[in-house]
């Protein structure tokens, strides 16, 4: 099946519960990575729309923190049927916008549905807490309050799961949302948002903003009125945002980068192992960060691994993501071919050997990079230290199980950490010695369930995790009531 040409699609900014635009309103375009195609445009938020916003769910925070929590559920409730009825539609537009194939986009609207249902739920759990008091006539319990307007921010590689993860968790708790989505994917958003609105939530419950981190992201950060702001993307950017948001005291809470390792001992299991490095690895063309960009080995059994790994690889269809059997998509853009493309080359440079790969699909478009794997990869080369964000894994090969784990931990990020062996020690040990927010055994870095907290150590985060009811760490606070009677 190829792509069809379709009628343009327009994003306006939704605020206040209205789809609005100012008369000289600035767009930008959307444009599908697999073909070059115009997908639409969208608006430009202004430093005075950012405030309109903010100011929309400021006054909005009032009336929704004292809606009962059984109804809050309910309008999530009613989001998820809506979704349901609109997930090939929006799973369409996001594989234009952003390149991954139309099955994984239909696989991210189902996990939006459940994160709806989940966190409707999760609104009848807000438990408080019962405190022995030291004096006979007083009783003592401690409450979760939200705290106020959440600016979240979200990136291009999972447009709408990670805004819901966000989201309903900001808004079951009783605080009303801000939305500032990636510009490449800003037209998934305008949908997601058309559902939230059909779904009845008051005005100014919940607000859209497409346009420039510049002026959308940084206004955010900075504006007196946001409470919290809730981040997925790039460290950098989480550290400019940490930053920022000091001056005012926000509560901040960055889910960031990774270098995550796929650890394969002698006693593993090959073919499974295999099977594992490679979803890991190239699922959503290896732009997740929780894509495995480096298998560490044992040195006895590397090059059977490695034949088994390029052998499945070879096996997967490359090309545009709205094509039948297709599962590896274009990259999102141009920048970042060209920034794997660089990534690749400074490997080969400091000694590694491409195995597989190594090189652009100009035949298939301008955005496209074979799936690529390089051998003899050393713990301190560049490629193994740094995220690539691309379809690139990196083999290091080591002696044993601790230098296996040494290298794992020998990188600034700490996001997710695989192992696949045999042995009941090892993998025990490998769950409490990897400095990471996830472990895996025996199973691909990429495979995160609904209620199971989601999160990174050091650079990958600040210590604050989403998809379970821990986010309610971040989105609420204690007030502890004293009573003497």
């Amino acid at each position: 099946m190829s792509q069809t040409k379709t009628e343009l699609l327009q994003g306006n900014l939704y605020i206040n519960g209205e789809w609005v635009s100012e008369e000289e309103q600035t767009y930008f375009e959307s444009v599908n990575p697999a073909t070059q195609e115009l997908v639409g445009t969208c608006a430009a938020a202004t430093a005075s729309q950012v405030d309109d916003a903010v100011k929309a769910a400021s006054t909005a925070y009032s009336d929704w923190k004292n809606t009962s929590i059984p109804e809050r559920a309910a309008f999530l409730t009613k989001a998820a049927e809506l979704f349901e009825n609109r997930k090939e539609e929006l799973a369409q537009v996001m594989t234009k916008e952003m390149g991954k194939p139309l099955s994984e986009s239909i696989g991210e609207v189902g996990v939006v549905i459940a994160t709806a249902q989940y966190m409707a739920g999760e609104g009848r759990r807000l438990f408080g807490e019962i405190v022995p008091a030291g004096f006979s006539d007083r009783d003592i319990k401690m409450i979760r309050e939200p705290l106020g307007v959440v600016a979240c921010i979200t990136p291009w590689n999972f447009p709408v799961s990670l805004a819901s993860y966000k989201m309903f968790a900001a808004l079951i708790a009783g605080n009303t949302v801000v939305w500032k989505p990636a510009s490449e994917v800003a037209l998934s958003a305008k949908i997601f948002m058309e559902v939230l609105h059909a779904a009845g939530l008051p005005k100014g419950t919940i607000n859209l903003l497409t346009g420039s981190g510049r002026i959308v992201g940084q206004n955010l950060a900075t504006h007196s009125e946001v409470k919290i702001i809730s981040f997925t993307g790039s460290t950098e950017v989480g550290q400019q945002l940490a930053e920022m948001s000091s001056k005012t005291l926000k509560r901040i809470s960055l889910e960031l980068g990774g270098k995550n390792a796929v650890i394969v001992l002698k006693d593993a299991d090959l073919d499974k192992a295999a099977e594992g490095i490679v979803k890991s690895a190239f699922t959503t063309t290896g732009q997740r960060c929780t894509a495995a960009s480096r298998v560490i080995v044992e040195r006895s059994v590397k090059e059977e691994l490695l034949k088994k790994v390029i052998a499945l690889t070879k096996e997967m269809k490359i090309g545009n993501g709205l094509e039948q059997g297709v599962v590896i998509g274009p990259l999102v853009n141009e920048q970042q071919c060209r920034l794997v493309e660089n990534y690749v080359q400074k490997a080969v440079e400091e000694g590694g050997d491409i195995a597989l790969g190594g090189h652009t699909l100009s035949k298939l478009g301008t955005c496209y990079y074979m799936p690529t794997i390089i051998d003899n990869v050393r713990s301190n080369h560049t490629i193994a230290q740094e995220e690539i964000f691309g379809p690139v894994l990196a083999f290091i090969e080591v002696d044993g199980y601790e230098e296996a784990m040494s290298v794992n931990n020998g990188t600034m990020y700490g996001l997710s950490t695989s192992i696949y062996t045999s042995s009941l020690h090892y993998a025990s040990r490998a769950a409490k010695d990897a400095v990471s927010g996830l472990v895996y055994i025996n199973n691909g870095t990429s495979n995160a369930e609904m209620g199971v907290a989601f999160g990174g150590m050091k650079m990958s985060g600040n210590g604050h995790r989403e998809v379970s009811h821990h986010a309610f760490d971040v989105m609420t606070e204690w007030k502890s009531v004293y009573t003497n009677y």
